[in-house]
């Protein structure tokens, strides 16, 4: 029953992270479109984001009042709802205003799933059942560009919109009939300061945002980077993108593994030096075989971060502030990493290049690593 459950989560996990990774094979025909310039292309992920991290905000307080099944069940039916209707606008206020939406249902997913899993399975395989469930989203990474390279030549991008949003309600489906439904205790406002009166709170937000700067961040604005930067069709790019995914699907699995065996700590260290100096090298190569090499070290490394990240997570809090540590430290990284970070590279992009952008977040996200000092006990 724990595999099934696994799988499950897996699932959701894949199609509620699909849900973003799914607008970034779309940017340039949006650009095209909209006739927008990139900086306002990279202001939808703002709306996005915003609404995941307001939806990760709440949901300490959300899932006090209904639970963690019914707080995910909740967030999807909102995410599928939007996702409808995303294909229906025709204008750059509608999608932002659809994508704010789809942010608001996919924030509820992660601060309800981390508990019921740390519930059903044991602390000593925290790391191998976080590291399998964060491959949903490699996968996702990985299969999303090559799935749009290929539907969006036979079915155009709404088409695509539609698959994910009806698979969003058959995954919802299996998940309120095999989920158990465990509860914490009621929290107060006073929770929510003593968890932003932690060290350790600060050092993980900060560290998640450049964790997520470099991954969905750098990940929304690389096919762009690619186009208009260094001459790709929009086909190869996608294609190109996304077979540099195949390493962090693999990497990230084993990551669970190392985790358990030699502790949190070394793995987060070892992935965001890897990941900062790829992405400098992201930035200054330019013949195609260096810079398809540092596409693929940088996508291998960075998504280790993230299950061995919840791993921390989970050993540095109680079950009871566990859903609202998770809620406030993935809204943090999302709102920085996943959403200022394409703006900001955008408007880099506007006024030098993505080349200058992206060299900036590949320094800072290696010199962050100072911060692991803080997290005591992992």
């Amino acid at each position: 029953m724990t595999l099934l459950l696994l799988f499950v989560f897996w699932f959701l996990w894949f199609l509620n992270f699909s849900s973003r990774t799914v607008l970034s094979p779309l940017l340039p025909i949006f650009e095209q479109d909209l006739g927008i310039s990139h900086a306002l292309a990279g202001s939808i992920f703002f709306s996005l984001s915003l609404g995941y991290t307001l939806s990760l905000l709440v949901s300490g307080w959300l899932t006090v009042k209904i639970g963690f099944k019914r707080s995910i069940l909740l967030g999807f039916s909102v995410l599928a709802v939007a996702m409808f209707c995303l294909p229906f606008a025709t204008s750059y206020i509608l999608i932002s205003s659809f994508t704010l939406a789809m942010g608001i249902g996919a924030g509820l997913y992660l601060p309800s799933a981390i508990p019921i899993l740390t519930r059903a399975i044991k602390p000593d395989r925290w790391g191998k059942a976080f590291a399998f469930h964060e491959t949903a989203a490699s996968f996702s990474i990985l299969s999303i560009p090559l799935l749009a390279s290929v539907v969006l030549r036979y079915f155009g991008w709404r088409g695509l919109i539609f698959m994910i949003s009806g698979a969003c309600v058959a995954a919802v489906a299996a998940f309120s009939v095999l989920s158990p439904d465990p509860r914490q205790k009621s929290i107060t406002g006073s929770g929510y300061l003593s968890t932003l009166k932690r060290r350790d709170f600060w050092a993980m937000a900060i560290l998640w945002g450049f964790a997520g700067a470099s991954s969905l961040g750098l990940y929304n604005i690389i096919p762009l980077f690619l186009v208009t930067e260094r001459g790709f069709d929009l086909e190869t790019a996608n294609r190109v993108f996304g077979l540099s995914r195949v390493g962090g699907l693999i990497l990230t699995f084993m990551a669970g593994y190392l985790a358990d065996r030699y502790g949190a700590r070394r793995v987060l260290l070892l992935a965001l030096l890897m990941t900062g100096a790829a992405t400098v090298a992201m930035a200054l190569v330019k013949p195609f075989p260096l810079l398809v090499a540092a596409l693929v070290t940088q996508a291998t490394f960075c998504p280790v971060f993230f299950p061995v990240g919840l791993v921390a997570i989970s050993k540095i809090t109680d079950f009871d502030e566990r859903s609202l540590f998770t809620g406030i430290t993935v809204a943090f990284g999302v709102i920085f990493g996943n959403g200022f970070t394409p703006f900001l590279l955008g408007v880099a992009a506007d006024v030098w290049s993505f080349q200058v952008g992206i060299l900036a977040l590949g320094f800072l996200t290696s010199l962050s690593t100072v911060l692991l000092r803080q997290l005591r006990g992992i």
